[in-house]
């Protein structure tokens, strides 16, 4: 048995028995309204699209403005 002093002793479970709170419990997880998951994908998608399309609009126009500053 390693010693408390030791930094690979953990003992967690021995200190929550100690002080009388047992064994941690797992947390339990609330449902969100249920929204279908494929429209959520669709959804995550269109955006994701969105955000390329608004990326690549603007590497476009900064190009330009660089081609029109050099002549």
């Amino acid at each position: 048995m390693k010693s408390s002093t030791s930094p690979l002793y953990h003992g967690s479970s021995r200190k929550q028995e100690k002080q009388g709170q047992g064994p941690a419990q797992p947390k339990k997880f609330e449902r969100e309204a249920s929204i279908d998951i494929n429209e959520r994908a669709d959804a995550f998608i269109k955006q994701f699209k969105q955000h390329l399309l608004i990326q690549r609009l603007e590497s476009i126009e900064n190009y330009e403005q660089m081609l029109a500053r050099g002549t």
